[in-house]
């Protein structure tokens, strides 16, 4: 990569991780992010002089380090380079808690003038970037209870919601370098994908010379471009670029050739238009090869919804074609500020094809949902979500293929990973009635454990989704599953990496022993060398290989 050309660690001693760089248009500076044990932050340095050194055999200068919270990322340059913007927040915040945009002057290597032009207490920001003529600055803002596209002058004044829409135009910021969408190149229109109940749609609308939006001033058009998520969405002279992927379709790379008319006569009032797609690049699904994946068993999922208190959960439903009454799956996400989207998952497809239906719901504190939704989980993680997906369950189970659903409630298993790994074991353990087996991914057991992670980005996340410790002891001990694990009595399924920083393997192999001991069918398998989420081929097949003999046996 370009960073790790450039940028020469061994004077420092600390390892590093860089993530999303931004060059200047000059193509003189880089600024790029920094991932240390120790900090998150935003460095800039001279391409030209790390070129030099490393052509000379000599170490670089050390990247100048611009960013002063906790966390930093996303750095983005103004086309004439004196601008830089990034998305900041501190401690004890997540991203999307309460996060910061930041410019910054910047003349001859030297930052200066850092101020905070978006965002602050209880809203989330995030997406900096220059419109390309340089005359202003969108990011995504939760300020008014959804995550939107925003739009102001550089400085942040003058700022307005590009559209008043109930649909979020990003996902939850797990890492660096998210591109959920674009400016035009003339800095007239901007195209982002939307989350509509789980499903993506890249859409893009006109960004009008009066960007205020007074009272009397209409709302553009929104135009849609195509179905399905679309990722690093990026728009140049030929039109936008993206990752495209959906539940019938593995991740391509795929190009909307886009015409700009500066005379609206000259084509349609929208003054664009849009070719048919082009398909750049695909491959196989990592783990996989596509002749795992049956065509008739990629299907579109339905959407589920049921009342847990006075809050609607909505789910996606995958149904096998041509099985009635076909077990079901509970698959349920991480995080828990994450979320269950129609997009690429080979694990659903290949459920699918050996004749499994599988549900993925969104519990409260799912990101996507606006912000209520995602803060309905504040002090509840691990008992709020888990009376979710339990009602849900019970709301299937009395279905009785009411709608076509051609469900046999009776035969339920729960999966999850991380988060929703903890979620399966409790529904596991404290509601044994409802399911017949149980897979636990990479899944928390201990949420003090978790709490006194080393780990930065999580440190402090169970702040907030628990409570304080030590006062909030008791809730931490009654929601962790290790607590519960010698009731274990559904037949369980854990797998985990050894190298795992997040949810340390230790979690797993105390919740196997405990349940051994009592009495519990349990098997276990430690992945040498993986972390939190597979990262080699190998692993993503044999966790899906292990996972179909376990539900084949108990489902």
């Amino acid at each position: 990569s370009l960073e790790s050309l450039l940028i020469d660690d061994a004077p420092s001693g600390l390892a590093s991780r860089y993530l999303a760089p931004s060059v200047s248009n000059d193509g003189e500076w880089l600024a790029v992010t920094r991932e240390r044990s120790d900090a998150m932050e935003i460095v800039v340095l001279s391409i030209g002089a790390a070129l030099n050194a490393r052509n000379n055999h000599e170490h670089s200068a050390e990247p100048l380090a611009i960013s002063s919270a906790d966390f930093a990322w996303d750095p983005t340059w103004s086309p004439d380079g004196a601008l830089l913007a990034w998305h900041e927040w501190s401690n004890p915040d997540m991203p999307w808690d309460s996060s910061r945009i930041v410019v910054a002057d910047f003349h001859g290597g030297v930052v200066s003038n850092q101020r905070v032009v978006a965002g602050g207490p209880d809203t989330q920001v995030g997406q900096p970037r220059f419109s390309p003529d340089g005359t202003r600055l969108a990011w995504l803002t939760d300020s008014e209870g959804w995550l939107r596209v925003c739009v102001g002058d550089i400085d942040g004044s003058n700022a307005a919601l590009l559209n008043e829409e109930l649909f979020e135009a990003g996902e939850a910021p797990w890492g660096a370098g998210q591109r959920s969408y674009a400016w035009s190149p003339d800095s007239k229109r901007i195209a982002w994908c939307r989350n509509e109940g789980g499903f993506g749609r890249l859409v893009c609308a006109e960004v009008g010379a009066d960007i205020s939006r007074e009272p009397e001033v209409v709302e553009p058009e929104v135009m849609d471009i195509a179905k399905a998520w679309h990722h690093g969405v990026s728009w140049g002279p030929q039109g936008i670029a993206a990752v495209r992927s959906g539940a019938r379709t593995p991740p391509r790379v795929v190009l909307y050739p886009a015409v700009l008319y500066p005379h609206s006569a000259e084509a349609s009032s929208r003054g664009i238009e849009f070719s048919e797609r082009i398909e750049i690049a695909d491959g196989d699904p990592i783990g996989f090869d596509k002749a795992t994946f049956v065509q008739g068993c990629l299907v579109e999922p339905k959407v589920l919804s049921w009342m847990s208190g006075d809050l609607e959960i909505t789910a996606l439903l995958y149904l096998p074609p041509g099985v009635e009454n076909a077990p079901l799956i509970f698959d349920l996400h991480g995080g828990p500020t994450g979320a269950a989207t129609a997009r690429w998952s080979p694990n659903v497809a290949a459920l699918l094809s050996h004749g499994w239906a599988v549900i993925r719901p969104n519990p409260r504190g799912s990101f996507g949902s606006g912000r209520a939704h995602l803060r309905a989980l504040d002090g509840g993680w691990g008992a709020s979500d888990l009376e979710d997906v339990i009602t849900g369950i019970e709301a299937v189970s009395g279905a009785r293929n009411v709608d076509s659903m051609n469900l046999n409630p009776p035969r339920i298993a729960v999966t999850g990973g991380s988060a929703g790994g903890m979620l399966a074991l409790l529904v596991a353990l404290l509601r044994p009635d409802l399911v017949k087996a149980c897979i636990s991914v990479y899944g928390v057991t201990d949420l003090f454990s978790l709490a006194e992670t080393d780990y930065r980005f999580e440190k402090h996340y169970a702040q907030r989704l628990v409570g304080e410790l030590p006062e909030a002891r008791d809730l931490y001990v009654e929601r962790s599953p290790i607590t519960h694990a010698h009731r274990l009595s559904v037949p369980t399924l854990m797998l985990h990496g050894d190298a795992d920083e997040v949810v340390p393997v230790t979690q797993m192999r105390q919740f196997v022993s405990a349940a051994r001991a009592g009495g519990a069918v349990i098997e276990s398998h430690e992945y040498a060398g993986e972390g939190h989420g597979w990262s080699r081929p190998e692993t993503i097949r044999d966790d899906f290989d292990r996972s179909v003999a376990f539900l084949e046996m108990w489902l």
